[in-house]
């Protein structure tokens, strides 16, 4: 039978009391982490924002400990930023301390509007290397854009229960750089990853389990033209979806990303 369990870091129980949530639930052989903020011991932001990120990411391993991983065991990684283009070198100054070789887990970037008075929050999923058998396999295909030369790997497979975790994918194409100005040909290359990561896993739409859109600005009209390409992938397998209007994405070109979890055959 499927096991439930609340996990918290060494003396923060009060922190999380207070605001009435866990700091991850592990379920079976998964820890899903909430987002992780850089918060002193009090709960408040720390006001540098180098900092704060370095906090975010103590606080993410101090979690991740008291549920039996590390940062090694991550399947599914999403970063929150409120300022994109101004955050993102300090944040990939202290990723690359955090991940510094290959294999790297997989990652997703969001600009936000507002989270709660911090400026960057980290949200993970995790496996928990609970058995033998239990460990986590990366691939970078060469049918997708070259993700690893940034420090990302573009698929994360969860064993054992084969559940594979996608990176957002963006409109970028291997050996093109050029990025379509429009949402619907964006999401049309974003969507062209998916069914290229579904080949590789030898997989179906039918066994898609999760997709997340992320559209800059969004409007039904937007997100209608997002959807369209995915439609088409999908056909009638349905799988879950969520729609998210963002204020901004990792670089200012990209207008569409979309995420993916796959139950592998």
């Amino acid at each position: 039978m499927a096991q439930r369990n609340t996990v918290f870091p060494a003396n923060r129980d009060a922190l999380y009391e207070k605001y009435g949530y866990s700091a991850a639930v592990r379920s079976d052989d998964l820890l899903f982490v909430s987002g992780q903020v850089g918060s002193r011991p009090d709960g408040s932001p720390e006001p540098d924002f180098e900092a704060q990120v370095r906090l975010a990411f103590a606080n993410l391993e101090a979690t991740l400990a008291a549920g039996g991983c590390t940062l090694a065991d991550i399947v599914d990684l999403t970063t929150f930023h409120t300022d994109p283009e101004k955050q993102f070198a300090v944040y990939r100054t202290v990723k690359r301390e955090k991940f510094p070789q290959a294999p790297y887990p997989n990652a997703t970037a969001v600009g936000v509007n507002w989270l709660a008075g911090f400026d960057f929050e980290i949200k993970v999923i995790a496996r928990i290397p609970s058995r033998a058998s239990a460990s986590v396999s990366r691939r970078n295909p060469p049918t997708m854009w070259d993700m690893a030369s940034l420090g990302w790997s573009h698929i994360s497979v969860a064993e054992p229960g084969r559940i594979a975790f996608l990176s957002g994918q963006i409109a970028a194409t291997p050996g093109d750089d050029d990025v379509p100005t429009d949402i619907a040909g964006q999401a049309k290359l974003a969507t062209a990853s998916l069914a290229a990561a579904l080949k590789e896993l030898e997989a179906s739409p039918h066994d898609i389990v999760m997709l997340r859109v992320y559209v800059v600005n969004a409007t039904s009209e937007a997100f209608g033209q997002a959807l369209a390409p995915l439609r088409e992938l999908v056909g009638d397998a349905m799988p879950s979806v969520t729609t998210i209007g963002v204020q901004a994405l990792y670089k200012p070109e990209i207008k569409v990303e979309i995420e993916m979890v796959v139950r592998l055959p």
